[in-house]
């Protein structure tokens, strides 16, 4: 197939982002494929323009006979599909000779808010996409070709069945899993509504609702049915059986496959002896998850031990010690000798061997995001990655300033978010413009509007990552008071579509 460029038609009463255009922003290693575009384009119209002269077998035949022939010519296109798929040529907009591809948007409130698939998915895909360009001062976005298509085939992928699934916001852990018991659900594209406090249906939909989904899910989940520190694995419950750690499992799985979202605090050990059995994990591995598993005071005996600082004439250390690892079962003499392979056996028993049957009940499913961790660097990337930073954070923003307010309220909101100093407020911040307490994105757009008195606070909307800022703050302090009023609740409603 020729290389072609894409254009994004999209109306500005329907568009999310107030009638600017975006550019696609993808995680790295995911490629912009047919599938794709159609998903992001929703109910916009898809114009496919050849770079490159085409072959001129299709000359002589009329418009209607080269519409035909794209539909009977794409293997992803049934006849029950043919209704929905239009395929013509002609002047579009202005525009002469484009080609149009108008798929169906199965979500209208909010058309660029449609999960991706990962590049496994997609992989026996041919279709390259390259050159997408995009504009400020249009609706349509125009592609830079000097030629005019002949004739264009656009495979259309079959999406997968959509499925529309219903959460309480105080009882998300115990209806995810219920949910997640119908091993069907992995191959459906979901759509989650949320039911609030008062038992009333939540406006909110789209990717920032599943990412805010799956973050409160994870926060229950870490404290309830998984044990350490920074690192943890899961601990066995006697009220949780197969059944139940099976559905846990397809939730991590569809969580990434859906918004990318994966448990940053899962022991990074534990998933790489997920993925390649225990002959994969190194004594180097076991001993760093082991650090981050244990508290803050253990891990400064154990790093004393590790790097031969340890006094062992001290009763005082030696005392503390002893009671770390008493805590871990412990049941040898340790000394200056044996201290590593101790550390190593603990570890061991602590990240690999208690959680084993859950890893037997999460081996099949997990597998499937081999694709995407190759190694276990990739892992360490990936986690890398996610996980917030104030650097990170303030090189994300995007904002154009045009009066002293505006550039006063950004000035203001940088200085906010480098005092963001621990891992909590940062997590709560990226949580509140995003749904996701994890770096799901590549750019913060910065908005700016004059709300002023009681009706003046941050908006943030979370599928296409946009804040909205007030440019009428005379001082920072008046930006603190309201941005911190508003991330000290753990009770978020999403109220926009």
């Amino acid at each position: 197939m020729s290389r072609f460029t894409l254009d994004f038609c999209k109306k500005r009463a329907s568009n999310p982002c107030y009638g600017k255009l975006i550019t696609p922003k993808l995680t790295e290693g995911i490629t912009l494929d047919a599938e794709r575009v159609t998903r992001m384009a929703g109910r916009g119209a898809v114009y496919v323009r050849s770079l490159v002269p085409l072959e001129s077998e299709d000359e002589g035949e009329t418009e209607e006979e080269l519409e035909n022939s794209a539909l009977d010519n794409s293997p992803s296109v049934s006849g029950a599909q043919r209704s929905s798929l239009l395929l013509s040529f002609g002047e579009s907009e202005g525009r002469p000779d484009a080609a149009v591809v108008s798929y169906p948007c199965q979500d209208a409130a909010q058309p660029y808010c449609v999960p991706f698939p990962t590049e496994a998915e997609t992989s026996h895909q041919n279709t390259e996409l390259n050159d997408v360009e995009t504009g400020s001062n249009s609706d349509i976005v125009h592609a830079s070709s000097e030629h005019v298509p002949v004739s264009v085939s656009v495979p259309v992928p079959q999406l997968l069945p959509k499925r529309i699934i219903q959460v309480h916001r105080l009882n998300i852990k115990k209806d995810l899993i219920d949910l997640f018991r119908d091993p069907l659900i992995m191959s459906q594209d979901i759509e989650i509504i949320v039911i609030d406090a008062r038992g009333v249906e939540e406006v909110g939909r789209g990717v920032g609702l599943l990412r805010d989904v799956f973050s409160l899910f994870w926060k229950e989940t870490y404290d309830s049915l998984f044990v350490g520190e920074n690192e943890r694995v899961p601990f066995v419950r006697h009220d949780y059986q197969r059944d139940e750690w099976v559905a846990v499992g397809r939730i991590l799985v569809k969580g990434y496959l859906t918004c990318q979202y994966l448990p940053v605090l899962l022991s990074q050990t534990f998933l790489a002896c997920l993925f390649w059995e225990e002959s994969a994990v190194t004594s180097a591995m076991l001993t760093q998850s082991f650090r981050n598993y244990i508290s803050v005071d253990e891990k400064c005996l154990i790093d004393k031990c590790l790097a031969g600082d340890m006094k062992w004439d001290d009763e005082d250390e030696m005392s503390q010690l002893l009671e770390v690892f008493s805590n871990y079962d412990c049941r040898i003499m340790v000394n200056s000798e044996n201290i590593i392979q101790v550390i190593e056996e603990i570890a061991h028993k602590e990240l690999l061997q208690k959680p084993q049957y859950i890893a037997d009940c999460w081996k099949d499913i997990v597998s499937t995001l081999l694709p995407s961790f190759p190694d276990f660097a990739a892992i360490s990337k990936r986690y890398e990655l996610l996980i917030p930073s104030t650097s990170k954070i303030l090189s994300c923003l995007e904002a154009n300033p045009e009066s002293d307010g505006e550039r006063d309220s950004l000035k203001f909101l940088k200085r906010y978010i480098k005092g963001l100093d621990t891992p909590q407020k940062l997590s709560k911040f990226v949580r509140f413009i995003s749904g996701s307490e994890l770096m799901l994105f590549d750019a913060v757009q910065v908005n700016f509007t004059n709300l002023s008195g009681l009706g003046r606070r941050p908006i943030a909307h979370t599928c296409n990552t946009v804040l909205e800022l007030s440019s009428t703050y005379q001082s920072f302090p008046e930006l603190r008071e309201e941005f911190s009023a508003i991330l000290a609740s753990d009770y978020w409603e999403m109220d926009n579509v």
